[in-house]
């Protein structure tokens, strides 16, 4: 029995071959546009990294503030750490740097207090943020109030051991420590001026709980001024 073999011609082999590879996924895909590759694949969106500054702040504060319808002004400063590039916790501690003075309804200071710092910044660019402060803690003041009157005293012997008499007439007080609690929260605007460095103001209102019955000789309104140091 005679076999007889079929040969395609050359052309329409290669013609085959060209749709086969076609064909095929691999080939397919090469026929595509061609991904480059730091091409991200497609359907995919943009990766966008934005830098979060954390790490230590602290500031020198100065404080003005209404005691009981006089001026009051504190001296201090905060130390603490920022998270997440938004909150900040730590701690402050301020001192009264002047004295009222004694009044008609008696005598106040306000001395010192400190405590907890919160700080939430809501918004913030590279020079200018905001952000909502928070302060929880504690203090003592020295205060009193209008004791008694000293009246001319009547000719006589003085004291012995080297004593005398209060001068006559005039009014003295009577003062004590008193320890109090103390929520201030603030309201501040901070400014940057190089990397590290910003001017910080403020407003607030110091409430005063626990004192005695003096809470209200105690507590008011504050302004802050601050230099504040750090990476945020």
């Amino acid at each position: 029995m005679v076999k007889t073999r079929f040969r395609l011609p050359r052309r329409a082999a290669a013609l085959a071959a060209a749709c086969l590879i076609v064909a095929t996924p691999r080939g397919a895909a090469a026929g595509g546009d061609p991904q480059g590759p730091g091409q991200p694949p497609p359907g995919k969106g943009t990766v966008v990294v934005e830098q979060v500054e954390n790490g230590p702040l602290f500031g020198v504060e100065f404080k003005f503030t209404d005691l009981n319808g006089r001026d009051a002004y504190l001296l201090g400063g905060y130390a603490g750490a920022i998270f997440d590039g938004k909150l900040f916790i730590g701690g402050a501690g301020y001192w009264q740097v002047n004295s009222p003075g004694n009044d008609y309804y008696g005598y106040h200071n306000l001395n010192g207090y400190g405590g907890l710092v919160l700080e939430w910044y809501a918004w913030r660019s590279p020079v200018v943020s905001v952000s909502a402060r928070g302060l929880i803690g504690g203090g003592v003041a020295n205060i009193g109030w209008e004791e008694y009157f000293v009246p001319d005293y009547p000719k006589g012997p003085q004291p012995r051991h080297g004593g005398g008499y209060p001068p006559r007439g005039g009014y003295y007080y009577s003062t004590f420590d008193q320890g109090y609690f103390v929520f201030e929260p603030q309201v501040n605007l901070s400014v940057r001026i190089v990397p590290g460095l910003a001017v910080v103001g403020g407003a607030g209102y110091r409430v005063i709980g626990w004192a005695n019955g003096w809470e209200d000789q105690l507590q008011g309104f504050t302004a802050t001024v601050a230099i504040r140091f750090g990476s945020k």
